[in-house]
């Protein structure tokens, strides 16, 4: 059975970045999360970024082509195309994904799945390392409620999980197929069926995760927690449907540990970064429209002259020596990697050397 390891980190696996870090106190980022667009066709109930508007804006493909080229040049190892709005409604996405694959760079895709057509999943699969559809109801009825859409878009995005399978299986790609379910309490009910209706459409897994207050500015605030009782029993049903070709995801230690943290300052941001759909490389994706912690502009500097900026220094510098991390979103991208790297830095146990 596959480990997907979405609870934890993968910093094992590049030590010679991580000894890089503590050598020298910085590295270029191992990966990166690009937003294509700004728009959406979809307008989830718990979206983390309701608050900038949808803005309708889209990256420049020239310019971002070049930027991935500056990117691999600079030993970027994995690529994610989502961020604040449908990635695909980008018209030039597709290429933006062949380049950064023909640089050798993995690359991911998080989409509502409604506008990928056979044949735009036919042109992009193969280069995707990756594919993770947002699935969040598992009637049209509770689909069309938390995704705000009509209820026959339950049916497009469904049609397109069963073709991106089958030309997976077609074509013996080694692209993995899941689909996520942010868990609230209006969608509660539906999990079993969707966990169902994703296994059923050949997707590779199904993840389950809470919903995450990324900002006091975001529209949607749980009014009640779903009880402990419930939500296991709730996690455990839609587990057995697991099997050697499916796997159920329940993320527990994001349900239980939310918002914990063992560490007081953030030192991620060295591994990973974010370039909203305004072009701009920033620290992380709550901060992504906080111009304190905005790099700078892909369309003003190269990335390597961003990264190596003052101005990225002296965020950095704030980040790792004065930020009170308890002031961030709980469950952050770069949680796992920071209690890790806290630990290294500061380490907890006694007599390190006895291993």
């Amino acid at each position: 059975m596959r480990n997907y390891n979405f609870e934890g980190h993968k910093l094992a696996y590049h030590l010679d970045r991580v000894n890089q870090y503590l050598t020298t106190g910085d590295c270029f980022p191992i990966y990166m999360e690009i937003s294509p667009v700004g728009s959406c066709n979809h307008r989830c109930i718990f979206c983390a970024y309701d608050f900038i508007g949808y803005p309708n804006r889209r990256l420049e493909t020239g310019r971002t082509l070049t930027f991935i080229d500056e990117l691999a040049e600079a030993g970027l190892k994995s690529l994610l195309f989502a961020g604040e709005g449908e990635p695909l409604l980008h018209p030039d996405c597709g290429a933006m994904i062949r380049r950064a694959r023909s640089n050798g760079i993995d690359v991911g895709l998080f989409t509502n799945g409604q506008l990928l057509t056979p044949q735009l999943a036919e042109e992009i699969l193969p280069h995707l390392t990756f594919v993770r559809f947002s699935f969040n109801g598992g009637t049209p009825e509770t689909y069309a409620r938390i995704h705000q859409v009509k209820p026959e878009v339950f049916a497009t995005v469904v049609e397109a999980l069963k073709h991106a399978a089958a030309i997976k299986k077609s074509n013996s790609l080694a692209t993995t197929i899941g689909a996520q379910f942010v868990l609230l309490p209006e969608n509660l009910a539906s999990l079993k069926e969707a966990a169902a209706i994703i296994k059923d459409a050949g997707a590779d897994y199904l993840a389950i995760k809470p919903f995450v207050q990324q900002s006091s500015r975001q529209g949607y605030q749980m009014q009640q927690q779903i009880e402990a009782a419930l939500l296991e029993d709730s996690l455990t049903a839609a587990e057995a449907l697991s099997t050697d070709n499916f796997r159920v995801i329940a993320r527990r230690d994001s349900f239980s540990g939310y918002g914990q943290r063992r560490y007081r300052r953030c030192f991620g941001t060295s591994f990973i970064s974010v370039v909203n759909s305004a072009g701009e490389i920033a620290s992380c994706l709550p901060y992504w429209d906080r111009k304190e912690y905005v790099f700078g502009s892909i369309y003003e500097r190269p990335f390597r002259e961003i990264w190596q900026g003052k101005k990225r220094q002296r965020i950095k510098e704030h980040l790792e020596q004065r930020l009170d991390v308890a002031t961030c979103p709980p469950n952050c991208r770069p949680n796992a990697i920071n209690d890790f790297l806290y630990d290294i830095r500061y380490p907890s146990v006694e007599h390190v050397n006895f291993i």
